[in-house]
């Protein structure tokens, strides 16, 4: 038996939001790793676990239920006796780079890295989530799931409209290095797009330690000053193993120097994001019910070519205006 102690959260309402997430996130996790089983939320001493029966967890099962978000101590449960087990997935980097950078309307890192995990177990490569993945938010405001592939040791590509939010996450990235004495190397180029300039990247190659740098072994940010319709052209054909995108919760979104309506963006956009996963990855969007209907986006990624995988349900509150659900569609 195992019992995984969750993170807190001072909000009640939302705490169950949470939990909610943190069982599926779990459950899709354990079936990805070929553990599939019942897994119950319990209440214990006045703290939220989950607990579920497996056979016993391998030192590589360890490693990728080490990175669920929403856990914070992993227990083993017998006789009524509680072990603690050590987390076994050290961070590329440290712990405190997706939640260090505050802006007003950020999105909870708990709940970005919740929708990374539940794509990664829907894709084929759940075999290699402990290899150098790439994982690409198209909508990628100022870079909360990227910074969190980064931690994971995965590479990020992100593309952002706003010059504003892309040399946000430019200079905090580049401080947040410099802080930490990582070795890196930044560089900047232009993009082209159909014959013209049609965006700008600012790239980062960096390493855990000086001697990965020297040998090579890096990890990459990059960070896309353009349009999001463009991504086929921005980004290269079937490069992107995961996407995870956290779509704007009002009403209208600006786009190449106009304001579209949410769904008429996504219904550009959805066949260049398909072009750019490669086959066998997996889209994950979260939404605001109230602005963007649930089966209208189904319709839009499924005319893009993409399969939407079957979930429990996952739409949740999070405050008065905004009803949050998650889809997950795959290339197959």
């Amino acid at each position: 038996m195992y019992a995984f102690l969750l993170y807190p959260h001072p909000n009640v309402r939302y705490r169950q939001s949470l939990l909610q997430l943190a069982r599926e996130e779990l459950s899709m996790t354990l079936a990805a790793l070929g553990r599939a089983c019942d897994v119950e939320a319990r209440e214990m001493g006045g703290a939220s676990f989950l607990t579920f029966e497996a056979p016993r967890l391998t030192q590589r099962d360890m490693r990728m239920l080490s990175q669920l978000a929403s856990v914070y101590v992993m227990f083993t449960l017998e006789e009524g006796r509680m072990t603690p087990l050590a987390r076994t997935h050290p961070d590329y980097v440290g712990e405190d780079l997706p939640a260090l950078l505050k802006y007003k309307g950020k999105t909870n890192e708990i709940f970005t890295d919740t929708m990374l995990t539940m794509a990664l177990a829907s894709s084929e490569f759940m075999r290699v989530h402990d290899g150098q993945l790439i994982v690409c938010d198209p909508m990628a405001g100022r870079g909360t799931t990227l910074m969190l592939a980064l931690r994971r040791g995965y590479h990020g590509v992100g593309i952002e409209i706003s010059k504003a939010d892309v040399h946000e996450v430019a200079g905090y990235l580049t401080r947040y290095l410099e802080y930490h004495h990582i070795k890196h190397k930044k560089t900047e180029s232009a993009l082209t797009v159909r014959g013209r300039v049609g965006g700008r990247e600012t790239k980062f190659v960096f390493s855990d330690t000086a001697e990965h740098f020297k040998d090579g072994d890096t990890r990459t940010l990059r960070m896309i000053c353009g349009d999001t319709r463009d991504a086929a052209a921005l980004l290269h054909p079937q490069s992107v193993h995961l996407m995870v995108t956290d779509i704007p919760y009002g009403v209208q979104k600006g786009t190449a120097g106009r304001l579209d309506s949410i769904s008429g963006t996504l219904s550009a956009a959805l066949p260049g994001w398909f072009d750019t996963i490669k086959p066998g990855g997996v889209l994950a969007m979260s939404f605001n019910t109230h602005v963007t209907p649930r089966r209208e986006l189904c319709r839009l990624c499924e005319q893009a070519g993409f399969e939407i995988v079957k979930t429990a349900d996952l739409k949740h509150w999070v405050e008065q205006a905004i009803s949050r659900d998650v889809i997950l569609a795959k290339r197959v």
